[in-house]
């Protein structure tokens, strides 16, 4: 199956794009967008076997190419205060959608802000969804193929597949950055035993805007590396732990996740 095919069913299945890596070494896995010596006890796993990371084919054995998908979560012109008024009470909507809610101080607060990718459905079950369908289409295609589902969860440096796949370079605020979909993106994938002509990796930069940093409340971008000690989603979204006074102090409001550096990111204004 060519790469034009395998990119097609990607979309139909309801990819914003997609794009095919090679299944090979990672040439910049040390680019890491965590910076190992921050990473708080709620982030261990990260530093788990870096070298199955370094190479899809240590996590799915068979794979021959990679299709990478993302998939857009929010518009520019979508107005967020809506949104979030239309969830309701902030816990209850959290317990409603199922995700866990680690500092109920916060959202208990007036004007208590979730993060844009959580007002709707978890995005774990649906960009896997989507990802069972095209390799459910794929298999109808080529009935011997065989595949690897991933999203978020698993062993697999997925912003540098995307930039291998073509759909965007890394940016100061660690995300991939798309100069058509800006960052607002859910990225997933099929590891495939199928071989299939790989993309051209993106290309591009921030150059000297650093906007985001400068966003951020408590200083937890530095050099294109994220500090996830100081990082505002981590607190309010992974640690178990109180967040400290020193970081609460500078908390603008958010209480599930911070949209602060994509909010202060020039792709991500309205066209």
């Amino acid at each position: 199956m060519n790469s034009a095919r395998l990119k097609e069913i990607a979309l139909s299945a309801g990819a914003s794009a997609a794009g095919i890596a090679p299944a090979a070494d990672l040439p910049e896995l040390d680019r890491f967008s965590v910076a190992v010596n921050a990473v708080p006890p709620g982030l261990s796993y990260l530093l788990r076997d870096p070298e199955r990371r370094k190479n899809i084919k240590n996590w799915y054995a068979g794979a021959r190419s990679v299709l990478v998908c993302v998939f857009r979560y929010w518009s520019p012109d979508t107005d967020y205060a809506a949104e979030l008024a239309k969830a309701g009470d902030p816990m209850a909507y959290l317990r409603n959608t199922g995700r866990k809610a680690y500092q109920p101080a916060l959202l208990s607060r007036t004007g208590a802000k979730i993060s844009r990718y959580a007002l709707g459905r978890d995005y774990h079950l649906t960009v896997k969804e989507k990802l069972a369908a095209m390799l459910a289409e794929i298999k109808k295609e080529k009935p011997a193929a065989e595949g690897k589902l991933f999203c978020d969860t698993s062993p697999v440096m997925e912003k540098e597949l995307a930039r291998l796949a073509g759909l965007g370079f890394r940016g100061k605020n660690t995300l991939l950055l798309s100069k058509e979909l800006g960052s607002w993106s859910f990225i997933g994938g099929i590891a495939l035993d199928l071989e299939a002509q790989a993309d051209a990796p993106c290309g591009g930069d921030c150059g000297s805007c650093d906007l985001c940093q400068r966003a951020c409340p408590t200083g937890a971008l530095r050099d294109g590396r994220l500090d996830a000690s100081l990082c505002l989603s981590y607190w309010t979204t992974q640690s178990k732990q109180e967040i400290p006074p020193g970081l609460a102090a500078k908390n603008p409001g958010w209480a599930y996740g911070c949209d602060a550096c994509q909010e202060a990111c020039p792709y991500n204004s309205p066209k």
